[in-house]
This record gives C-alpha cells, structure tokens and sequence, in this order.
C-alpha cells in the first residue's frame, strides 16, 4: 500500500511539472513601477516606468504592442508635453514611445520630465486590447536663477498705490515661492516690505527687488499729473488718459493729420489726411461734420488750432491761385476768412493767443527751403520774426511763453526774448506738441516714437511707455 501511494504521487508531480497552471491577474494595465514620481524639471528617474499587461481571462498579454504618450502640460495653444518618453536605453525626450510585452506580459519606457512645473502625466494604451491607464508625476521648479518683477515700467499718477506681481523664477521660468526684499531709491516713489508701490511726487522712480541669492530686478515707475488726451493714429482718433487707462477710438473717423480740442474739451477738432484736407469737428461720440460749409474758394484746410476763447479757429488754407497761408473761421463754421498772406512762401502751423489778438506760425517765407516762428498782430497786420527753423508753436495758457519744436523742444517770450531749449542737446522731437492746463507740462513725441512729459521748470522727462502708436497729441482742456 504505501508503494502504491508513492507512484500516484510520483505521477501527480510529474504532470504538474509538464503542465503548469497559467498565473492570472486582474485585467488591463498594471502600473508596477516608476509612476508617482516627485522630482524637479528636466530630471531622468532610474526607474524606467514598468507595466504589466494582462488579458480580459486574466492571462499574461504577451507580444502585446504597448504605446506610452507624454500628455500635454494644460493650457496654451500648442502646449509642450509634460513628461517625455522613449525606448529603453534611449534618451526620454520624445512624445511617446512603443514597446512589445515579453513573457511576463511586461513592457517599459525610460521617463523624462518637463520643463513647466506641475502635474504631469504619461498615458499607457494597448490598442490590440483596448486598454488604457494614466502614470501621474509631480514636477517641482528647479533652482532660481533670476527675480521677475512686474510690470517692468509704468506709470502712476501722484499719492497712488499698486501692488508689484514678483516671483524667483528658474531656469525654465517656472515661478517659486522664494522671499524677495524691496527698496526704492528714488523720492518719486516709496515701497513697503510687501511690495506696495505708493506715488510720492512726480517723475522716475526706480524699485529694486532681489532674494537671498543675489539675483535681481528692476520695475520703474513715472509718476506723472492726471490728464487726458486726443490723438491721431494710423487708423482715426484715439482718446486716452494718461496712465494709459479708458482709452477709446472716436467713431466715424478713419485719418488724420491733427487734432485739437474746443475750450470746454466735448468737441473735436481735426483736419483729413492729405494735401487737400477740410477741416471736421466730432463730439466724440457722433459721426464726425464738416466745419466749413461756405463758399470760400479754399482747396485746402490744414493744421487746425482753437483760439483760446474758444471763440475762433486758425488754419493753413489754400486756394486754386494762392499757396497756404493763414485763415480763420468761427467756431460755428462761419465768417472764414484769410488773415495772413506771403506772396513768396508758405505760411502754417497757425498757433492764437487766447484772446486771438496775436497769432503765431511757422512760414519759410523769409529761408525757403527752412521754416522760422513769425507773430501775427490780428488787428494791426503787423508781422515779427521770432526764431529760426520752427514748426509746431504753441502759446501757454496765459500767452507767457510760445512753445515751438526745432530739432528740440524750445520755448520763447512772444516779444523774442528769453529764447530757451527746454530738452537736452541731442533729441529729436516730431512736429506737435501740446501744454497742461496748467502750463507745467508740455506733452511731445520723440523721434524713437515715443510720447513724452516735460516739465517747464526743470526740463525733466518722463516718458509714457504705453504711447507708441499715437502721434500729435492734444491736452484736454
């Protein structure tokens, strides 16, 4: 009898040995390793991701084609993958990669992360199967290299607070939660240990901010008088105030070539943009009217200016027979009229005092081809020569001064004295420009396209970086 057990036994163990059970496991994709990671940009874990495939009877999948696909980071147009993949062996920084599970049913990939910080992702498929998973990483930033700190420039106007958004960023610009100190340097502008800009008195503040490792920023700030202007631009008239904030396009215009506003600052007043132009006025809301309606025999109709009543409009016209010269016309449109003639050259830029009892303007009837200021005495028809090589006057409110550009921005007493350039030797100024209310400020674009503040006391500059595309600026009153 126990012989007899020992060979069943025997023979059990030897057709067990012959034909082994099959081990199962659940189906689908089993993640066994290499997921969950936590681990900074660009960083290349050891473990390769491993997974273990398995059919819908519980089988090993073997010989299965396996895809791995780094999926995108969120947001953006066309946003980067996540996490990056490739072959055994062969450097992670593909979109995805295939491997063929082998007799365990397995298959792996090499794991590379991203740039960008945050959750990333590698999705695993098996289309043969219809199977599909999801390995999650969490990528962290990477060592700061360099303190970003926004906005870079801009512009405050006085006792006025913001916030600065600041960040220490690293190589790839991911931000970090690193603490930043702050200083200001200059009395325009104070900062508080949180980065509280406050406006203290006008002009250029400059605010560094930096952390423990030495890297740096800079923002700076204009701190400038509260205003509004009209100006033209490539495509009509824009209305903006001078932090840049409320800005508006004026309907029914399309182009210009200058723009002025009435006493009370409701109405517009411009010129088309070309050598036969007509003079149109807009209430900034409705479509735009021509001013002139009369019969004048005018071809012509430039460089508008309001008198500083309010009570008449001065500009450069022309007729079929007479080159420009200066006219003026009510505020109505009615009783135009020519003022000022030269039988030899041209006369424009017509800048009224504010009463209109004087008029100045720019004419190359004493220099042609170059241009000079000359002062028109409306009552008397009197005409004084003031300076050399002028476009653009413009009186002061209070007809102290004449401001008027030459290469520069110069300012002169209308009975010629007291000739002074108001910005430094150098700079280049384009024609029109245009003074505060208060007769502080005189508003200009230089020849680098930017819209500009200086003031008359002390020539300080301050440039509004916000102003490129905007030309030929007028102050509303």
């Amino acid at each position: 009898m126990p012989r007899f057990i020992a060979i069943v036994v025997g023979v059990l163990a030897s057709a067990t040995c012959d034909n082994p059970v099959e081990p199962t496991g659940p189906p689908g994709i089993t993640i066994v390793a290499g997921a969950d990671v936590i681990d900074s940009i660009d960083a290349r874990p050891a473990q390769e991701l491993l997974v273990e495939v398995h059919t819908i009877s519980g089988t090993r999948a073997r010989n299965a084609v396996v895809r791995f696909s780094g999926l995108a980071t969120a947001g953006g147009q066309n946003p980067p993958i996540s996490v990056g993949v490739g072959p055994i062996g062969q450097a992670p920084i593909r979109g995805w990669a295939i491997d063929t599970t082998d007799g365990s049913g397995q298959a792996s990939a090499m794991i590379g992360l991203g740039a960008f910080a945050g959750p990333g992702a590698v999705e695993v498929t098996v289309p043969e199967l219809g199977f599909a998973d999801t390995a999650q990483y969490t990528i962290n930033p990477g060592q700061g290299v360099s303190v970003v700190s926004e906005p870079a420039d801009t512009v405050v106007y006085r006792s006025r607070s913001f916030t600065l958004r600041v960040s220490v960023r690293d190589r790839h610009g991911n931000p970090r939660p690193d603490p930043v100190t702050f200083n200001a340097d200059s009395a325009s502008a104070s900062v508080s240990a949180a980065g509280t800009v406050t406006s203290e008195e006008w002009g250029r503040a400059r605010v560094r901010i930096g952390d423990a490792a030495g890297h740096a920023d800079t923002t700076w700030v204009s701190v400038i008088p509260q205003g509004t202007i009209a100006a033209k631009t490539d495509y009509g008239i824009v209305i903006v105030d001078l932090d840049g904030s409320n800005r508006r396009t004026v309907p029914g215009v399309t182009a210009v070539t200058w723009v002025d506003w009435n006493l009370t600052g409701d109405t517009l007043l411009f010129a088309a943009p070309d050598d036969d132009s007509w003079l149109y006025v807009t209430n900034t809301t409705g479509p735009p009217r021509r001013l002139i309606t009369a019969s004048t025999g005018l071809v012509s109709e430039l460089w508008p200016q309001y008198s500083g009543d309010g009570q008449w409009i001065y500009f450069s016209g022309r007729t079929a027979d007479q080159h420009q010269a200066i006219w003026r016309v009510r505020s109505d449109g009615s009783s135009p009229a020519l003022i000022a003639y030269a039988s030899a050259g041209l006369d424009f830029d017509a800048a009224p005092s504010s009463d209109g009892s004087r008029v100045a303007f720019a004419s190359d009837r004493c220099c042609y081809p170059f241009s000079g200021l000359y002062l028109l005495h409306t009552q008397t028809g009197v005409v004084d020569s003031l300076a050399p090589g002028v476009v653009s006057p413009r009186w002061s409110p209070g007809d102290s001064l004449i401001a008027f550009v030459s290469g520069g921005v110069f300012v002169i007493r209308p009975d010629g004295q007291g000739l002074r350039r108001i910005t430094p030797v150098g700079g280049g100024y384009w024609r029109g420009v245009d003074w505060s209310p208060t007769g502080e400020w005189i508003i200009a674009r230089d020849t680098i396209d930017q819209l500009v503040l200086i003031r008359l006391a002390d020539g300080l500059i301050i440039t509004l970086p916000y102003f490129t595309d905007l030309d030929r600026p007028a102050w509303r009153p």
